[in-house]
């Protein structure tokens, strides 16, 4: 995706990862968008190219969101 108002914030690993980023970013109320290749959502891909997803923001809003995915992703404290 090409658009000069949006940021790429991560690149999951199929749509599940992506689905679970998506909500958990837009619980914060910041809008984000998702681009993947269609054969990879037909075909379940993940571990390849086409399995990936491209998750963009607006610019003004992609440093939160990038700490948003940087929280998600550590580990739970014991």
């Amino acid at each position: 995706m090409k658009n000069k108002n949006y940021e790429l914030v991560w690149i999951a690993q199929g749509t599940s990862e992506a689905i679970l980023i998506m909500n958990y970013i837009k619980s914060f109320e910041i809008e984000i968008l998702s681009f993947e290749e269609s054969a990879g959502r037909l075909y379940g891909l993940t571990a390849t190219p086409l399995g990936e997803v491209e998750l963009y923001v607006k610019k003004e809003d992609a440093e939160k969101a990038k700490t948003l995915i940087e929280e998600l992703q550590k580990p739970p404290n014991p």
